[in-house]
């Protein structure tokens, strides 16, 4: 009786660490390194039409990060598939898609810097 306990018990946790390792979504620790690449990478493909405050030629870069301050995932999925989303209002943009690391890397930067607005790194 008590080998069958054991070995439900067993299945049971294989279970749960199988459900729990699926779904693991985590950004990268922000560090002066990551800050100065996602910094760089931000000043090369973004800073060209986005401000951090201001419109100018697409909306503000403060705004979108803030869409995604309570769902990070959702904002790399969204950089590893750029799709327009106000195609109305501004034209599409035109970078190409990130890979999970750059996306991820990016994504943490961006929520730091909404958090950190004093941080001597935001963009202008």
């Amino acid at each position: 009786m008590a080998m069958r306990y054991s070995r439900i018990l067993i299945w049971v946790f294989v279970v749960v660490c199988a459900l729990f390792a699926a779904d693991v979504f985590v950004l990268p620790q922000v560090t002066d390194s990551l800050k100065t690449e996602a910094a760089a990478y931000y000043n090369s493909e973004c800073k060209a039409c986005h401000r951090w405050a201001r419109k100018f030629a697409a909306p503000p870069m403060h705004d979108n990060v803030a869409q995604y301050a309570e769902n990070p995932k959702a904002m790399v999925e969204y950089l590893m598939k750029p799709t327009p989303k106000h195609p109305d209002d501004w034209p599409p943009m035109e970078i190409s898609p990130l890979n999970e690391t750059q996306a991820k890397m990016l994504t943490a930067w961006l929520l730091y810097i909404l958090e950190n607005p004093e941080d001597p790194g935001r963009p202008k």
